[in-house]
């Protein structure tokens, strides 16, 4: 039987850890496909598109498919600002909060402190605070947006680390990416947790402390007591 993790702290990626947002890889696959990059793998056009829009806030849509259209040195124009503007707006609409998000939430809070370590943009997360209280479950919420780094940076998981006045190993790592969520907790020392929800990792040893498939099987893999 795996041994339950014994931490202070826990953190929590939010896109498709605490919050559903599939859609947005189907957006980021169907611009690269009308941006024409295809000299570019998709994970590299995904990662260039994190550091386009991740690293600053905006005041509008607008602005952002600017910022893209600049980043990437493509035109302006009435027909891919309105494929941007489709796509975009399909992606806020789809995201939502997982079924069992709040629940677990509220009992790992009782227990720990906690944080929320996420690569965003502001208005997708803006959108989804209107019907979600993040402050209420979190002690602390590190955006890439607001910090101006993106993970797998070690330097943004140290920064709810000393606002704790914390160890890294007195710390987990729940999120659902091998590349930004894990890695980068693991090279600051943090403990980690993958959680796979659609069984990617199943009959393999991802380079992790544990794995689960949902937040209600978090009481499986750290010591609650």
């Amino acid at each position: 039987m795996q041994k339950k993790l014994k931490v202070k702290a826990v953190f929590f990626d939010l896109w498709n850890t605490i919050a559903l947002t599939d859609s947005k890889q189907d957006v980021f696959r169907e611009m690269q496909i009308r941006f024409g990059l295809n000299e570019l793998t998709h994970n590299q056009f995904v990662a260039e598109c994190e550091r386009a829009i991740m690293l600053d806030k905006f005041d509008s849509l607008d602005h952002l498919y600017s910022r893209i259209l600049n980043y990437f040195s493509l035109p302006y124009g009435e027909i891919i600002l309105g494929d941007l503007d489709f796509l975009w707006n399909h992606t806020l609409k789809s995201n939502k909060i997982f079924p069992e998000a709040k629940t677990a939430l509220q009992k790992t809070k009782k227990k720990f402190k906690t944080a929320l370590v996420s690569n965003c943009e502001n208005i997708g997360f803006e959108a989804l605070s209107k019907n979600f209280d993040f402050n209420k479950y979190f002690d602390e919420i590190i955006l890439s947006c607001n910090v101006r780094l993106l993970k797998p940076n070690p330097r943004i998981f140290r920064m709810p680390l000393k606002r704790m006045n914390l160890e890294p190993e007195q710390a987990v790592m729940i999120g659902d990416s091998l590349r930004t969520d894990m890695l980068g907790a693991r090279k600051t020392g943090l403990k980690t947790i993958l959680i796979d929800r659609k069984g990617r990792h199943k009959g393999r040893t991802p380079p992790v402390d544990a794995v689960i498939s949902s937040l209600n099987e978090l009481d499986k893999v750290i010591d609650f007591r």
